[in-house]
């Protein structure tokens, strides 16, 4: 059995409620999750950079919170992490956490993410998963 995480993602920016629940495996990246919220989740095809705020402040100053598609060099304060080579399980996530997706930076989709739970998986199971939609996703453009 793999250990999984159980994630409420609410997007940010628009009147009616549209959120997803979500079951992933914690050997799976920050890029994985991108992927799955922006392709399958929301039904979007249109690939942008992205990054993850761990300190749930967009456009953070704290370089070291920011997990980057594309992350640039800095020479002060070194380079943001990789979201690509950032396991879900390295994040040291706790029940109730809340960090900040932020999908295409000209546009500035945001999402909310909360941490819900842990479980295991389930034999016969694909992961990821989706648990439970509430509201219509919105067009990407």
């Amino acid at each position: 059995m793999k250990k999984t995480i159980i994630l409420n993602i609410e997007y940010l920016g628009r009147s009616k409620k549209v959120i997803r629940k979500i079951e992933f495996l914690e050997e799976q990246t920050l890029d994985d999750l991108h992927e799955f919220i922006i392709y399958k989740t929301f039904g979007w095809d249109d690939p942008h950079m992205y990054s993850f705020f761990m300190d749930n402040k967009s456009y953070s100053q704290n370089r070291k919170m920011e997990y980057a598609s594309h992350p640039e060099k800095d020479f002060l304060t070194g380079s943001k992490p990789n979201s690509t080579e950032t396991k879900l399980k390295d994040l040291n996530l706790k029940k109730g956490q809340r960090f900040l997706f932020l999908f295409d930076f000209g546009d500035d989709h945001n999402f909310n993410i909360k941490v819900e739970d842990f479980s295991e998986s389930k034999e016969g199971e694909k992961y990821p998963k989706i648990l439970e939609e509430i509201g219509k996703a919105p067009k990407q453009y």
